[in-house]
Parts: C-alpha cells; sequence; structure tokens
C-alpha cells in the first residue's frame, strides 16, 4: 500500500467519518446560542474534527509494532502523531472562538470571559479548562522549550486534559440523543483515547519487553562522538540491519531516560555497535560519564529503513552519525553478498578526520558487491549537492543525517521530480 493511501484511510477514520455522522444527525441550533446557524455548526465541527484528531493522537503514540509498519516507520509515525496533535489543538481552539467572537466588537470583556471556566454549567468549565491546560503545554513546548526530561513529564497531563474534554463532550445536554451515531464513535475512540494513554503512560515500561544488554566497549573517537558495543544477555534479541532500539543506560550520574540509537552493526557475533554523538544534554552526560560494565535496557527493534527493499541501483547518503545504519549495511553485505545489487554511497562530514569508518566501506569497494564510496568533506568542497551525485534516475535513494542536509537534498531531488516512493529517509527528530 502506497503512503498516500495510508493517509488517505487516516484522513477518512479522523476527519471524514466524524464529519459524516456529524451530518446525520441533523444539528439544530436554538435561540440559546444567540448566533448564526453557520457559526455554531462551525463551532460544533471544529470541535467533532479536534476531538477526533485528540483521541488518534494517543494511538499513534503507543509504538505498537503494527502501527508503526502500518506507517513505514516510528519516525513518519511520529511526523505524523506531532502534525495531529497540533491540529487538534488548533481545531479545539477555533472551537469558542468562534462562539465568543460575536460579541466582538461591541463587548470584547464577554468576549474575553467566553474563553475562560466562569460559567454556570459545569459542563462547559470542565472544557475550558482542558483547552487551557492543552494552551499551557504547548508554551511548553514551543516557546518555553523545556528540556527533554521535564518535557515528557508535562507531556503526560496530555491525558488529563483529553479526560476533561470527554466529560465535557457527553456532559452535554441532548448530546446522546440528538446525535446518537457520533455519540457512538465518539465513544469508541475516547475509550481507545484513554486506553493508548494508560498504556503509554503507565503500563508501556511492563508491557513491552526490554533486553538486557552489557557495555563491554567504549571508543571515544573524537571529542564528541563515540561507539559503544554492547553484550547481548538475552539469547532472542534480533534485528534488520539498519533498525535502532530505545536504549537505557544503568549508570551513576545518568538519567534513566530512554533514547534512540541506530545499531550499526555487530563487532562480533553476540553484540551490537552504536554511535553516539554529544548533541544535548543527555548524551553530553552520556559521553562523560558512561563507563565499562554499565548495564543497559533495549526496547526494539524499530524502523523500516531496510536497503533491501531498495530496487537494484541505490544511492546512499549518511551524514554525523546518521551514517550508522549504512554501517549496519555495510557489515551485513560483507557477510551476506546481494548479487546485481549495485550502491553509491556518499559520506559525509566536516572533515577528513571524522570519517571514522570510512575504511570499513573502502574494504567492502574491493569486495565482490558492486559498491562505490565517495567522501564529502564539507571544508573541502561545501556541503553535498545533488549537482554532484549524478545519475539518480530509476535508482532508490536512502538518506540519514543532519535535518540541514537532510532538507535541502529532499528539496533539490524535489526540483529534479525524482518520485516520492524512490527517497526513503530516516528522521530522528521525532524525539
Amino acid at each position: 500500500m502506497k503512503n498516500r493511501d495510508r493517509y488517505l484511510i487516516l484522513i477518512f477514520l479522523v476527519i471524514v467519518l466524524p464529519i459524516f455522522l456529524w451530518g446525520l444527525s441533523f444539528p439544530q441550533t436554538t435561540i440559546k446560542h444567540n448566533a448564526y446557524p453557520i457559526i455554531v455548526y462551525g463551532s460544533q465541527l471544529f470541535a467533532v474534527i479536534g476531538f477526533s484528531l485528540f483521541a488518534f493522537s494517543f494511538m499513534l503514540s503507543t509504538r505498537i509494532k503494527v502501527i508503526e509498519k502500518y506507517f513505514g516507520g516510528l519516525d513518519k509515525l511520529y511526523r505524523i502523531h506531532h502534525t495531529i496533535g497540533k491540529l487538534a489543538f488548533f481545531a479545539l481552539l477555533i472551537h469558542p472562538v468562534v462562539l465568543a467572537v460575536r460579541w466582538l466588537p461591541d463587548n470584547i470583556a464577554k468576549t474575553f470571559w467566553y474563553l475562560l471556566p466562569v460559567h454556570r454549567k459545569m459542563e462547559i468549565n470542565l472544557g475550558s479548562w482542558a483547552l487551557l491546560g492543552l494552551t499551557t503545554l504547548l508554551l511548553f513546548t514551543l516557546v518555553i522549550k523545556l528540556p527533554y526530561d521535564k518535557w515528557k513529564i508535562t507531556h503526560k497531563f496530555m491525558g488529563l486534559f483529553f479526560i476533561l474534554g470527554i466529560a465535557h463532550v457527553f456532559g452535554v445536554a441532548g448530546f446522546y440523543e440528538e446525535k446518537p451515531l457520533l455519540a457512538i464513535y465518539f465513544i469508541i475512540i475516547s475509550i481507545l483515547g484513554v486506553s493508548a494513554f494508560m498504556y503509554k503512560a503507565i503500563f508501556h515500561k511492563w508491557a513491552v519487553k526490554k533486553y538486557p544488554f552489557t557495555v563491554v566497549k567504549i571508543d571515544k573517537l573524537n571529542e564528541r562522538t563515540m561507539e559503544i558495543t554492547l553484550r547481548n544477555e538475552s539469547a532472542d534479541f534480533d534485528y534488520i540491519p539498519g533498525q535502532f532500539c530505545f536504549f537505557q543506560f544503568v549508570n551513576e550520574g545518568i538519567s534513566m531516560e530512554s533514547h534512540p540509537f541506530t545499531i550499526c552493526g555487530a563487532s562480533k557475533e553476540g553484540e551490537i555497535n552504536i554511535l553516539v554523538k554529544s548533541l544535548g544534554d543527555y548524551t553530553n552526560n552520556l559521553y562523560k560519564k558512561l563507563t565499562l560494565d554499565s548495564a543497559a535496557l533495549v526496547e526494539g527493534p524499530y524502523g523500516c529503513f531496510d536497503y533491501k527493499l531498495g530496487k537494484e541501483k541505490q544511492i546512499w547518503i549518511g551524514g554525523g552519525v546518521g551514517i550508522a545504519p549504512f554501517i549496519s549495511w555495510c557489515r551485513d553485505l560483507e557477510k551476506n553478498s546481494m548479487p546485481g545489487l549495485e550502491v553509491e554511497l556518499y559520506y559525509c562530514v566536516n572533515s577528513e578526520a571524522e570519517a571514522f569508518h570510512l575504511h570499513e566501506f573502502q574494504k567492502l569497494e574491493k569486495a565482490p558487491p558492486n559498491f562505490r564510496v565517495t567522501l564529502s568533506c564539507s571544508d573541502k568542497s561545501g556541503f553535498l549537492k545533488v549537482r554532484d551525485i549524478g545519475e539518480t534516475k530509476n535508482m532508490t535513494i536512502f538518506i540519514c543525517g543532519p535535518k540541514e542536509m537532510r532538507s535541502a537534498l529532499l528539496k533539490d531531488f524535489k526540483g529534479l521530480k525524482i518520485p516520492k516512493e524512490n527517497i526513503i529517509f530516516e528522521d530522528f527528530d521525532f524525539i
């Protein structure tokens, strides 16, 4: 199934279906609203869409493998989750604003107070409290920009505000009688939404299997980047080259946060390697304080970044620690060659001193697979451009690297009208 078809199904379930059910209910406006019918209808529609989006945003955050595979990887799933969450907020914000502006410009004060929890009816106040809570969380996310571990704590309040929203919806007088089909739909997505929130916030750490590993080697490649080797203490752990896992390191001075890192292969049986670059508070702390023999809990693997799903002719573009999945693929090709596969790898670094794994790729150039590596150093030739790559038609292009590099390349490939299905990228900006 193409990505477009997957998104169309999602749009139908989240937006089209609830609007259709709302329309079947023959919504009525009454004199108590003191507003034109179009204003009331508009407010109701934004409420219906916003509530549906809000419920589905919880379902998409669960990391359930079936959902992940449906959307083509956890990074893409989380981007959809973030987009749906933002759309839900703005739809729910417009819902009361549309009703409030009917007093403008004559009574600005009444318009303002209408948006606050000062109504005579409790169910209306519950909706106001829910919206104020969502607004506060959005400020923490977009304006204040809390550290990731603090932000995760505040994000758990989303479930509380969703429950307040449920109470607001089902507390409205006549909702069941006037809109029975919509009420059934809302009951279903409310149960699913609350269940998804409870699962992710409370039960996830027990429900999802975490594999025990031990840190057996720490190779500090430079002052910011290190390669960690971990020994598997569980016999049943397996992964596809290019996938990533969530790692929790049990080490004094390091928080028990769970962070995603791509497995860049295995140095020997029963071990895995990951590349870590100091880019924030957590990774900086990890670089400084991680010690040998530290325990690690590994959740996963996740991701659908797999060269075996591409065409016979491929282009790989990796930058920074985004080279990790390509290292994994390279090591896999050494063990399991694929006849007919032709690969051009572009290894993007700031300087040649940062090309830590260049020797592995150069070694593969001499092996039977048709493999060629090009080192792109920004200090010598600037950042890699699509014009530096050459022929790209009828080839699968894999990209993993910093956001700026990825965005620039995707823009250039779009200008060349390369089909979207021929470009596969992994995005770690979802955390």
